[in-house]
């Protein structure tokens, strides 16, 4: 799942990067046949439209990737002598310099704002499963309320891709899930736990494979564990949901027998 999902953004990232690549050449194309209405200053601005668009659409690293190729164009097809990367006028190295400069502190720039706006939009949209999850779990009468209906809730409002609760009684930790997606996150999961077979809060202060250990405290006398795989989950929003989790538990008979 896990590299899937890094093939998933290494082919998106090489086909923006070639979608900007194929705008800066085109629009050294045009401008070149137009070359009576479309001055230098006409291209640098137009390249740093490209510029800007690739760094919103994109990431930093595209963004700067346009940058160098619409640099490059700049240079060779607008800058004396044209047709060559030799630049012999001082002020031309000033126009190429300045160009660069712009167009790399506008991705930064664009690119921060980008980001930023869309970690609002993810922790708006984690804030909200929280809510709906606090709801559904304050709501549910405890002869219905389970370990493993609160992990099973937990993979489904925040889309997680592993979650399950431990839960120590009668000299073992007994083991209540929720369904993943992938049997091999259940799998390699599932082996490190085995390697903890009387002691999981040791797990707590570790994030193996990307898996969040986070204690869950009920009470004085006992404690639970909840255990979470998800790339986009943030650490305070799991604490949050083992923080509602340990309140429920708090009414729960939670002997190896009595709970599910």
């Amino acid at each position: 799942m896990k590299s899937l999902s890094r093939n998933k953004a290494i082919t998106k990232r090489i086909g923006l990067l070639l979608v900007f690549t194929g705008a800066v050449l085109c629009t050294t194309r045009l401008t070149l046949q137009f070359g009576t209405i479309a001055s230098a200053s006409t291209v640098a601005f137009s390249f740093l439209i490209i510029v800007l668009l690739s760094a919103f659409l994109g990431d930093i690293f595209i963004a700067i990737a346009t940058s160098l190729v619409a640099t490059l164009c700049f240079d060779y097809f607008y800058l004396p002598p044209v047709g060559t990367f030799n630049i012999t006028a001082f002020s031309d190295w000033i126009s190429l310099a300045t160009f660069l400069l712009t167009s790399v502190v506008i991705s930064r720039l664009t690119a921060s704002a980008a980001a930023n706006a869309s970690k609002v939009a993810q922790l708006d949209e984690t804030l909200a499963h929280l809510k709906q999850f606090g709801e559904w779990v304050m709501g549910q009468s405890r002869d219905r309320l389970t370990l493993t209906g609160m992990a099973q809730e937990a993979l489904r409002l925040f889309a997680l891709e592993y979650c399950s609760i431990h839960v120590f009684g009668e000299g073992k930790w007994s083991h209540f899930s929720g369904s993943a997606p992938s049997a091999e996150i259940s799998q390699s999961i599932e082996s490190k736990l085995k390697d903890h077979p009387t002691d999981l809060l040791e797990l707590a202060d570790e994030a193996i494979l990307g898996v969040h250990y986070t204690e869950i405290n009920h009470g004085s006398a006992r404690k639970a564990l909840l255990v979470v795989k998800s790339a986009d989950f943030p650490d305070g929003a799991i604490g949050a949901l083992a923080y509602m989790i340990g309140l429920r538990l708090t009414e729960l008979e939670i002997d190896s027998g009595d709970v599910k």
